[in-house]
C-alpha cells in the first residue's frame, strides 16, 4: 500500500475554495492537484524556498499556480493558497507575501 501524505489548508486556500462554489471545472483541477501532493508529497511542486519548505506546484491549461508548506516536524503539508498565472511580477510579489507569512508565524 503506498504512502499518502496528510493535506491541510490553510485560511486563505479555504476561503478560495469556497469562493469556488460555481466553478466546477476549476474545483476540479484543483481536486486533482491537492491528489497529487497527497500521492507524491515533496515530488509534486518545484521547491521555491528549502529553509521555508514552500513549493509550487503548476498546471498549464488553465494556468494555475498552488503554493503549499511542507512541515517537516509534523509531516504535514499545508496548502496555502492558488492564483491564476497572469504576469511573472504577480508571482514574485505572490511568492514574497507568502515567505513573510511564513517566515512571521
Amino acid at each position: 500500500m503506498e504512502k499518502r501524505y496528510v493535506v491541510g489548508f490553510d485560511p486563505v486556500f479555504a476561503k478560495q475554495w469556497k469562493k469556488l462554489e460555481k466553478d466546477r471545472l476549476l474545483k476540479s483541477i484543483l481536486k486533482k492537484m491537492l491528489d497529487k501532493i497527497e500521492r507524491l508529497g515533496l515530488g509534486a511542486g518545484k521547491l521555491l524556498d528549502g529553509s521555508l519548505g514552500l513549493y509550487e506546484l503548476k498546471n498549464l491549461h488553465p494556468p494555475i499556480r498552488l503554493y503549499f508548506q511542507y512541515k517537516q516536524l509534523v509531516d504535514t503539508f499545508v496548502v496555502l493558497e492558488f492564483e491564476m498565472k497572469t504576469s511573472e511580477d504577480k508571482q514574485k510579489g505572490t511568492i514574497k507575501k507568502l515567505r513573510d507569512k511564513i517566515s512571521n508565524s
